[in-house]
């Protein structure tokens, strides 16, 4: 199963037991902002991806759902979606 960061953002934030509201005033963000962030409406501002990942206790790689090495066939996978 894939999974988007908005999906991603939502776990991590759960799993660390902090509200929408919490994120959102952490950051300096609405919390609708957050909200449209773990529906994958949008994304965070690229200058909020390490504050994020530092409130959630996590690298920002794991909020990308980063892998060091890929299989053959998720490869093939992102070089067909690019096309």
């Amino acid at each position: 199963m894939k999974l988007f960061i908005g999906d991603i953002i939502q776990k991590l934030r759960k799993i660390k037991g902090l509200t929408q509201e919490q994120v959102a005033n952490a950051l300096g963000v609405t919390t609708s902002s957050v909200s449209k962030w773990e529906t994958n409406n949008t994304y965070p501002d690229i200058s909020l991806l390490s504050p994020l990942a530092r409130l959630l206790r996590t690298a920002v790689d794991n909020v990308f759902n980063f892998k060091q090495k890929l299989s053959e066939e998720e490869i093939d996978t992102l070089l067909n979606r690019s096309k």
